[in-house]
């Protein structure tokens, strides 16, 4: 489960597109930040993604990945170009492919391949309809799904919505939302396997697994969010952090599927373990702000920029180290040994600093290179504190005999082993 938003230059304070984007998944599954430079390959070369084989193209753009640590894609990303993709599980009666490629497969090639969002539009629904949607994605247990997304750059967005190899897009008018559920209705401007005016939504979804991922409910909250603009970085993350009524106050005793910070326990299993917020500007680098941890109404949004270091990493294994530090910082909230309010004061303080100096730093010229990456180490060296401060060895002592709490025992219990 997940929930993807955006707002564009004309409902941005800055002028500058903004795509957000929580990924819900399995509490255990390390979700890394990866950074791959631009690539020139041998033509005719081959690519393994995670379940089948394409053809590759001679030259890879420079990407920012944040992923599950054993799937070769991405739940959302940026490139050299500022676009910038999420995407979101969805249920459709279409019939499950074997083996293809996954959602998160589609996403990295787009981002690797286009250079504008209309470019990546194209990516997608060319391999999709070519190789088709299919494999595992889930973590521990076998999980199969179709996918929408979120496509954004400095200048215009899309949703994009499929069900196996039949797909819909239309263009995004201001701001939107997507979540797990198909909501492409009648508008699409692009198409295949409908007919143009078919309610594609309503042809396609699943509705009972729809229904109980709420993606609808979710969607409606970020819809409800975005009425409200202009849209600052700080308005974005404000709405990835947020939790449903029933949840507020009460977000590390019981899980809620509802609540755009999705919490897991007793019959819910997905969580948010990974958050970013880009700022994709027309003639300037791309801010991305990213927490390289799970649980955003805990961990910190940092300033991340090509080329600067943690918590962007050159593999999946330095990855995993760094998030599994900030997760038993998660499990340490949850036993109740971290002062939750004083946690969030000291992160609120930090964020509202990087925020200020990142604003200084680009309103009248564009920074050097260098001033960005010292600026970025120092934010990475400043959470780290935080971190430290507030870490707890005692993090798996969870408390309670009801279910939420043999939940997370089990759970603490394998973190960090190998997937099964």
């Amino acid at each position: 489960m997940c929930d993807t938003l955006c707002v564009l230059p004309e409902w941005s304070v800055s002028g500058h597109t903004l795509l957000g984007k929580n990924s819900d998944r399995d509490p255990n599954e390390p979700h890394v930040i990866l950074h791959v430079p631009a690539r020139t390959q041998e033509k005719g070369s081959r690519l393994r993604c995670t379940y089948i084989e394409i053809p590759q193209v001679e030259r890879t753009n420079e990407v920012l990945l944040f992923k599950p640590d054993w799937i070769w894609g991405a739940e959302m990303g940026v490139n050299e170009h500022g676009v910038a993709i999420g995407n979101e599980a969805v249920f459709t009666r279409a019939k499950k492919e074997k083996d293809g490629l996954i959602g998160m497969d589609l996403l990295r090639l787009a981002l690797e391949r286009a250079d504008s969002a209309e470019a990546a539009v194209e990516v997608i629904t060319g391999l999709l309809a070519e190789y088709g949607q299919g494999g595992n994605c889930g973590y521990s247990h076998d999980f199969r799904y179709d996918n929408s997304f979120l496509i954004a750059d400095p200048t215009k967005a899309f949703v994009l919505e499929t069900a196996g190899r039949a797909y819909v897009a239309a263009p995004v008018e201001r701001a939107a939302a997507i979540s797990n559920r198909l909501s492409i209705t009648r508008e699409h401007t692009l198409r295949r396997g409908i007919e143009a005016g078919a309610d594609f939504a309503r042809t396609k979804t699943e509705p009972v697994f729809s229904y109980f991922a709420q993606g609808a409910r979710r969607r409606a909250q970020c819809l409800e969010a975005l009425s409200g603009g202009p849209f600052t970085v700080a308005d974005m993350i404000r709405v990835l952090r947020s939790h449903s009524p029933k949840l507020e106050g009460r977000e590390f005793t019981r899980s809620d599927v509802g609540s755009v910070c999705m919490h897991a326990g007793g019959l819910i299993g997905d969580h948010t373990t990974g958050s970013f917020v880009a700022v994709l500007r027309r003639d300037a680098p791309v801010t991305v702000w990213a927490t390289g941890a799970s649980t955003p109404c805990i961990s910190a949004f940092k300033p991340v920029f090509f080329g600067s270091g943690v918590p962007v990493h050159a593999s999946d294994e330095e990855g995993r180290a760094y998030w599994l530090e900030r997760e038993r910082l998660h499990r340490a909230v949850l036993a109740g040994k971290v002062d939750v309010e004083a946690l969030r004061a000291r992160r609120d303080a930090l964020e509202a600093a990087w925020q200020e100096e990142e604003a200084r730093m680009f309103a009248s010229r564009t920074p050097d290179p260098a001033e960005l990456y010292a600026f970025a180490a120092l934010a990475s060296a400043e959470e780290q504190e935080m971190v430290d401060a507030f870490s707890s060895d005692k993090w798996s002592e969870m408390p309670g005999r009801g279910y939420f709490g043999r939940y997370w025992r089990k759970k603490n219990s394998t973190l960090g082993a190998a997937r099964r």
